[in-house]
């Protein structure tokens, strides 16, 4: 399955439709993440740093999860 195409001519690399949603899936996944590290204390700066580092290694359910937790937080606050 492509994710990426790239132009003959001009080398331009565009997603693919389904590179597209996987790009998207792991943007959030890395806002959830550095918003829950940061709820916890952690600096913005390193929340964002450390997200990048695990956000392709955790499961859909742990993800969710963490966003529940979050949404039920913001909404304690």
């Amino acid at each position: 399955e492509q994710y990426i195409t790239v132009d003959e001519h001009s080398g331009s690399i565009t997603l693919t439709k389904k590179g597209y949603d996987i790009a998207i899936s792991i943007y959030h996944r890395h806002q959830i993440l550095t918003n829950a590290l940061n709820l916890i204390g952690v600096d913005l700066e390193i929340a964002k740093e450390e997200a990048c580092k695990i956000e392709h290694d955790l499961s859909d359910e742990t993800i969710l999860k963490i966003k529940e937790f979050i949404d039920k937080n913001k909404k304690n606050t």
